[in-house]
């Protein structure tokens, strides 16, 4: 484990505790009998959690159980409550289940640690604001409102500087990413929380459990949801190793476009959106070859001017079929675009400057080089360095000299492009 990566661990986790500590002072009466039901539903609804699409992560409805606790007993009950339901859950990941017995203590402290920082904020916020537990008062959402959002800040700024030394990406760029995930889920999930300790007030532990159920269908919801966005990344895949299956010198092509196309994007600081569009479109933009036969994709001499003008037809019959798709049909433009030139000889449309979509105009730099450096039926690959200096000699007039550029500095070259657009 990196040394920065251990201090941070180390210092969240040691920050957890000294709260829990000062939380025995905070609480003035315990019932036994209260805290071993919110233990308990709390243990099952971070039991449920639900793995972001990423990996990284994971959402759950134990959210709403600290809230509910929060808001009818105090912070220091939720603090315990909501650390102890993370510490204890058991979620099955790929048919394996992982809990405090096999989970690295390392991970368990800063998952535990993390809850507590962020409950215990969240509840200093709402009793800063005029919230008293235990006396819910409607008219008043102010305290209730800022609670949720000092809860979501906070776990994401630990969970960002963590992500952030993990993967070196940029803090701001995550931590607003990680608000936005959650933020509408939290507060779409905060009137359930809010009826449960209505419930509990007026019916007890019985108003509670007719509530909890409401509050799985929303967790199931949402799994159907993250499901349904594998589901589409699978089906990315599969259209993927069609083309390949087709073309087998071209096999990994479209991977490594995709990764280099990414890291392009992330080097120019584009929208996490827009990273995910070169992400997918990166993987998709040879889907048209589908459509040609294959005697030209392999054929190991030089095409004929019909077999070329047959090869250039690809762009538009990806872009068809992506249009058809529709979580895919906002790619249909790139894949169109990525064989267009910055001096407008590209193909099929003839686009040229700023008509060519910056992503296009990415995937084109990407798809280029990994061309040039793979072999091929009649050519063996490029070194690294041939590849790169036809890159800095067309920049300009095949390629976005803006995204030339900055590929080469990406790839470790340092020196400018030689050629701009005038």
């Amino acid at each position: 484990m990196p040394k920065k990566l251990r201090l941070y661990i180390m210092v969240i986790a040691l920050l957890g505790v000294i709260t829990i500590m000062y939380t025995f002072n905070w609480s003035k009466t315990i019932n036994i009998n209260e805290l071993i039901f919110f233990l308990i539903l709390s243990i099952i609804a971070e039991s449920l959690a639900i793995p972001t699409p990423d990996r990284r992560g994971g959402i759950s409805v134990g959210f709403a159980i600290n809230l509910t606790v929060l808001l009818i007993i105090g912070m220091p009950q939720a603090i315990w409550i909501s650390t102890l339901g993370i510490i204890l859950r058991v979620i099955n990941k790929d048919g394996k289940l992982h809990h405090i017995f096999n989970t690295p203590v390392y991970k368990t402290l800063f998952n535990g640690a993390n809850i507590t920082l962020s409950t215990a904020l969240a509840g200093i916020c709402y009793e800063t604001l005029g919230g008293i537990p235990g006396q819910l008062e409607l008219i008043n959402v102010l305290p209730l409102i800022g609670s949720i959002v000092v809860y979501i800040v906070v776990n994401a700024i630990i969970m960002s500087i963590l992500m952030t030394i993990l993967s070196g990406d940029n803090l701001f760029k995550l931590l607003y990413t990680n608000i936005a995930w959650v933020m509408r889920d939290y507060f779409a999930i905060a009137p359930l929380s809010i009826i449960m300790a209505l419930a509990y007030v007026n019916y007890g532990i019985l108003g509670v459990l007719l509530f909890f159920g409401p509050l799985l269908l929303a967790r199931y919801s949402f799994k159907l949801y993250v499901d349904m966005r594998s589901m589409y990344l699978d089906t990315v895949k599969a259209l993927c190793q069609a083309v390949e299956a087709k073309d087998p010198y071209t096999q990994g092509h479209s991977q490594r476009v995709s990764e280099l196309a990414y890291n392009l994007g992330k080097k120019m600081k584009l929208p996490h959106k827009t990273l995910e569009n070169l992400r997918l479109a990166g993987m998709l933009h040879d889907i048209g070859k589908i459509g040609v036969d294959e005697h030209i994709l392999n054929k190991p001499g030089k095409l004929t001017i019909d077999e070329y003008e047959k090869i250039k037809i690809h762009p538009a019959i990806g872009s068809k079929i992506i249009k058809e798709i529709d979580f895919l049909k906002e790619l249909a433009d790139i894949v169109m675009s990525h064989h267009e030139h910055f001096d407008g000889t590209g193909y099929p449309e003839g686009k040229k400057e700023g008509e060519i979509p910056l992503e296009a105009c990415i995937l084109c730099v990407a798809d280029v080089y990994d061309a040039l450096t793979s072999d091929r039926p009649y050519r063996k690959a490029m070194t690294e360095d041939e590849a790169i200096d036809i890159i800095k000699k067309e920049s300009g007039t095949l390629f976005n000299p803006i995204v030339a550029n900055e590929f080469i500095r990406m790839m470790g070259y340092e020196g400018e492009v030689e050629k701009c657009a005038g």
